[in-house]
């Protein structure tokens, strides 16, 4: 996302792929003005009693933000609230429809220090990946994004090893063909890197029979060793580092590490969650690090957190509900807290 500042309490905002629209579902909140281009139909009147359907055209407006619509992993936003500055229709209703390639303004009212981190964060470039889980039988394709893992696909062979089952050849040729499948469906078209993930010694055997069948994809691909294959493979990899460099999301991955530092310091009586908790440790200043689900920055609950995290100069990490640290917090109330000392 290509952010730039305005002095009026406004920023321009470039969505620039997919991955922005997360970021832009957080940081959008009712009563916040968005102004950008869209279509919009000019009623006419066909007779008295039925209003017919006039042709679309392109103008720039401004609503005031009522509800927002968003499908993580998907590739459009929709915004909805009623029209506050046009050429037309104002106090009307409209829906803006904000994908990759868009420009808008959005101002508010206030922004709040997790805004701002959210605008800083949006601001890095994005690099996906497609992970192949590699298993002895199965295969599962995997969308590595800034803010989670979405599964894509899971291959079984057919038959397993046994007698008449499909060959080892004729299974990783079917996951070629679905990697490239995968590559060119949009869902993880932009994926700068293809990670071949997984236990002993299959991944090379993969990677050396697609390279040899599809080397314009499979040249670049990286082999990463993993406890097992599957999404839980892909979790590790991500968690322990092994990724590379170009291909590891550093948020994700501060994400899920962070996760686990407090499930470490949980069992040395280091950490808390639970409202009443957190809000106790955070006012007697004992927060070293305060975890919060990112939608959690919307609510009442989770603002008031925020606020006392700001107070005791706790640090604060917003955690995607989109991979496995999140549901771990999830479970949890959704907020947690690493602390300076025991209480």
């Amino acid at each position: 996302m290509r952010v730039q500042r305005r002095r009026d309490g406004t920023v321009r905002l470039r969505l620039e792929h997919e991955d922005d629209l997360y970021h832009l579902d957080l940081l959008l909140e009712p009563g916040d003005s968005v102004r950008a281009s869209t279509e919009r139909r000019e009623a006419t009147q066909a007779d008295r009693l039925r209003p017919g359907r006039g042709a679309k055209q392109k103008m720039t407006l401004t609503l005031a933000v009522e509800k927002v619509e968003y499908q993580p992993f998907g590739q459009r936003l929709r915004c909805h609230g009623p029209i506050t500055e046009a050429s037309r229709d104002v106090g009307q209703h409209h829906t803006l429809l904000l994908g990759a390639g868009d420009d808008l303004t959005l101002g508010k009212s206030d922004w709040a220090p997790h805004h701002k981190r959210r605008l800083r964060e949006a601001a890095q470039p994005a690099v996906r990946a497609l992970a192949v889980a590699v298993e002895a039988d199965s295969v599962v394709l995997a969308e590595v994004r800034p803010y989670g893992i979405r599964e894509l696909r899971a291959l079984n062979r057919a038959g397993g090893k046994g007698t008449g089952g499909e060959s080892q050849k004729a299974f990783f040729a079917r996951v070629i063909t679905s990697v490239a499948d995968a590559l060119g469906s949009g869902g993880a078209g932009a994926a700068a890197a293809l990670i071949v993930i997984g236990p002993g010694f299959l991944k090379e055997d993969l990677l050396k029979q697609a390279r040899a069948d599809a080397p314009e994809q499979w040249g670049g691909a990286t082999a990463v060793t993993a406890g097992q294959g599957g999404l839980t493979g892909v979790h590790e990899a991500l968690r322990t580092g092994k990724l590379p460099q170009a291909a590891a999301q550093a948020q994700l991955q501060r994400e899920l590490e962070a996760v686990a530092a407090f499930s470490d310091a949980l069992a040395r009586d280091r950490a808390t969650y639970g409202a009443a908790q957190l809000r106790a440790a955070l006012e007697a200043g004992a927060g070293e690090r305060l975890l919060i689900l990112a939608p959690e920055t919307r609510s009442p609950q989770g603002r008031r957190l925020l606020a006392l995290a700001e107070q005791a100069r706790t640090e604060v990490i917003e955690v995607s509900p989109h991979h496995h640290g999140g549901e771990i917090l999830a479970g949890l109330g959704g907020a947690a807290a690493v602390l300076r000392y025991k209480l």
